[in-house]
């Protein structure tokens, strides 16, 4: 969700490794599946404007992803791409109930042009509807459309039902520093899912 600025084999100054994030990549010539990019019956998709930065904050606080006053959003999406922030709305309650961006967010030495799918979330209230794969799919599409070649994305092995959304639009891990082999390894055997780190990009073995 948030960028790391660790790289493989760095260490602090005690000598641990730090806490890494996840981080998935995109495959090349490849899109999003088109029933991707259109939501269920009783749910709109639509660009995000600055009228939605409470009922965005609402949504990040529900489902447990900070803390987010003004200077912080507008930090965020500074660096979203045209058209790159789009939401979900319940028709009936009004609500926003997903949401998702795509940025331009390089990292100096792994994706030195990288463009990144951060920020989704969807209601629990609302699950069982795919609206965290909507979101993500959609983001991806749009980051394809403003020709980006490099996008990831970044997470925790605790959330395995984001994940496992991950995985099914199409993102695949990448093995981008030591130990990453072990934490998929356990995590596709939690959500029963095939462990091919052969066909994954990334040299970590570990």
């Amino acid at each position: 969700m948030s960028e790391t600025s660790s790289l493989p084999g760095e260490a602090n100054a005690a000598g641990q490794l730090p806490y890494r994030q996840l981080r998935m990549l995109w495959p090349l010539h490849r899109r999003p599946e088109p029933e991707l990019l259109s939501t269920p019956p009783g749910y709109v998709l639509r660009q995000a404007g600055h009228e939605d930065a409470q009922s965005f904050r609402e949504l990040m606080t529900q489902v447990e992803l900070g803390t987010w006053d003004d200077e912080n959003l507008a930090r965020t999406t500074a660096t979203v791409v045209p058209g790159g922030w789009n939401i979900i709305v319940h028709e009936s309650s009004g609500r926003l109930v997903a949401t998702g961006m795509g940025h331009h967010r390089p990292i100096r030495d792994l994706y030195p042009d990288g463009h990144e799918v951060g920020w989704i979330a969807a209601s629990p209230d609302h699950g069982g509807h795919r609206l965290g794969r909507i979101v993500t799919a959609v983001a991806t599409t749009r980051l394809l459309d403003v020709g980006a070649e490099c996008i990831y994305l970044q997470t925790d092995d605790f959330r395995l039902p984001a994940l496992k959304s991950y995985l099914s639009v199409g993102f695949v891990p990448h093995l981008w520093a030591d130990g990453m082999a072990a934490r998929w390894r356990a995590i596709c055997t939690r959500l029963n899912a095939p462990f091919t780190p052969q066909l994954w990009p990334g040299d970590q073995a570990g």
